[in-house]
């Protein structure tokens, strides 16, 4: 079985790679110098940029502002701004900054020093796949091909989202075909599958698997915008091995300490992290759904309020679970429970479990059930053959995967299933049943959360009372240095995409 927890010597490997070869300057971010770390080992360069990149994508700004909250799986009961429809620049910049300072410029070195070691480049290039799409989904053109060139290129163009996505396509697929069971390789410094006692075969053939299933992810992502090349990319993906179990799903643990998950660095609650912030709590619109279905992971997903513990002086409005309303300035919705007519506290809404948010939890890059999701919904659409009949199985399966990563029993999961509404209807009504149930799967992998709701425009959901916007931001807004130091570009590539605002689309949300 996997460990659930990086090893010690990886966590100093990542340490170390990461005091030795991190560029911090904000002013160069884009532009920093891959040459620069020449002296550090692919392997603590490979700890480093996976550990960082999973720190960024997993973290609380995505897992629990921007991304979660637009995907509606959250909620911002202060400092709301991001729930608001109105992120700060201060926050857009800094994710920017942490991409093209740590993870992009550690994987381009990798590719750099270690061109000619299969077991090194392969893996290397699917976590710089990874990285990249998650940047070009939330901003769209973004610089990329001269990118990291240093004192040779200050203003890198940026590239087309379309480009991006043929060079992750490309890459993949060289990925996959590159790693085997010979010749160097990361070992026990591969924080996804590395930390088991792995033998160089197994470590090599999930490698491939994911390559795969990252293929196919991204094949669907385009397929709203280009169904032909979507059919074909994914028919390559799924030609080759992929995720067949929970076993092979790809994930970063931690270790603790410095080195903790990311969610836990953030949480007061969360034991042993030191973290200082109580600002969201689950959303209203996704708690009050699982209720209505009877889904039994909405136990795995939010903790009881506290309100809900009491033991004395209880009332009809001391519920289980309780999620806060997206779109709110402040935590005021009334009590009615309350003789003196008092808001609701922030007790009395369910905050996200524990088990996400631990020393040790999790970090997902993805999962068999997502696979599954997308197999369902290409079988539907007529992009593999099968059809309802074939989409109806992958979609049982797919939440029966979900299901099982969160640890509902088989009897709850077989009522679920049962159950009306949730039993496979096909055509169209069977893809708005995929979407719903891809969005509830997806909780705590929420920048792919919120690339899907935009992809699929499924579940229907709407902003809050005090948002600044009518619809639900569909683009992160480019940060403000980007127009002090490499102007011309950014005007070009938003004189290319039209609307670059949060209300604007990115080239694969346009049918």
């Amino acid at each position: 079985m996997r460990k659930t927890f990086l090893s010690a010597s990886l966590a100093a490997a990542s340490l170390v790679a990461g005091l030795t070869a991190c560029n911090n300057d904000k002013l160069t971010a884009v532009n920093a110098n891959p040459n620069a770390p020449e002296q550090v080992q692919s392997s603590s360069l490979f700890t480093n940029a996976t550990v960082n990149a999973l720190s960024t994508i997993r973290g609380s700004t995505f897992e629990h502002g921007t991304s979660g909250l637009w995907a509606q799986h959250y909620a911002e009961i202060q400092y709301a701004e991001a729930d608001l429809n109105q992120p700060r620049n201060a926050t857009t910049e800094g994710l920017w900054t942490s991409f093209y300072s740590g993870p992009l410029q550690d994987y381009r070195q990798i590719t750099v020093q270690s061109a000619n070691s299969p077991n090194l480049l392969g893996p290397a290039l699917v976590m710089r796949d990874f990285t990249l799409e998650t940047m070009t989904d939330l901003w769209g053109d973004i610089p990329f091909s001269e990118a990291g060139q240093g004192s040779a290129n200050f203003t890198p163009k940026y590239d087309t989202q379309a480009a991006i996505y043929d060079t992750i396509f490309t890459s993949l697929t060289k990925a996959a075909s590159l790693m085997t069971d010979a010749g160097i390789r990361y070992g026990s410094a591969d924080p996804v599958y590395g930390q088991a006692g792995e033998d160089a075969a197994t470590q090599a053939a999930q490698w491939v698997k994911l390559a795969n299933s990252l293929h196919a992810r991204a094949a669907m992502r385009i397929s709203k915008k280009d169904q032909a090349k979507a059919t074909a990319e994914l028919t390559k993906a799924l030609a080759g091995p992929v995720f067949t179990d929970n076993a092979d799903n790809a994930f970063v643990a931690w270790p603790g300490g410095v080195v903790a998950n990311p969610l836990c660095l953030n949480w007061a609650d969360s034991p042993g992290c030191g973290g200082t912030r109580d600002d969201q709590r689950i959303s209203e619109r996704f708690v009050d759904t699982l209720k209505v279905t009877a889904d039994p992971r909405l136990a795995k997903y939010a903790l009881p309020t506290g309100a809900s513990q009491k033991t004395t002086g209880k009332t009809a409005c001391d519920i289980t679970y309780r999620g806060f309303p997206n779109g709110h300035s402040s935590a005021d919705v009334k009590n009615p429970c309350d003789p003196a007519g008092k808001n609701f506290s922030f007790s009395d809404y369910s905050r996200p479990t524990l088990t996400i948010r631990e020393e040790g939890s999790p970090s997902y890059i993805m999962t068999y059930s997502e696979l599954l999701f997308i197999k369902a919904e290409a079988a539907e659409r007529g992009m593999i053959p099968g059809g309802s009949a074939a989409a109806a199985q992958f979609y049982t399966d797919a939440i029966t995967a979900s299901m099982e990563q969160w640890g509902v029993d088989a009897a709850s999961t077989a009522a679920y299933l049962a159950s009306a509404g949730v039993t496979y209807a096909g055509g169209a009504q069977g893809l708005k049943q995929i979407a719903y149930e891809k969005w509830v799967s997806l909780f705590n992998l929420e920048t792919e959360a919120y690339a899907e709701y935009r992809r699929l425009d499924y579940p229907v959901l709407v902003p809050g009372p005090d948002a600044v916007t009518n619809t639900i931001p569909t683009r992160l807004p480019y940060p403000d240095i980007e127009n002090s130091l490499n102007a011309t570009n950014l005007n070009a590539a938003k004189g290319a995409q039209g609307n670059t605002d949060i209300t604007g689309k990115v080239w694969w949300d346009f049918p």
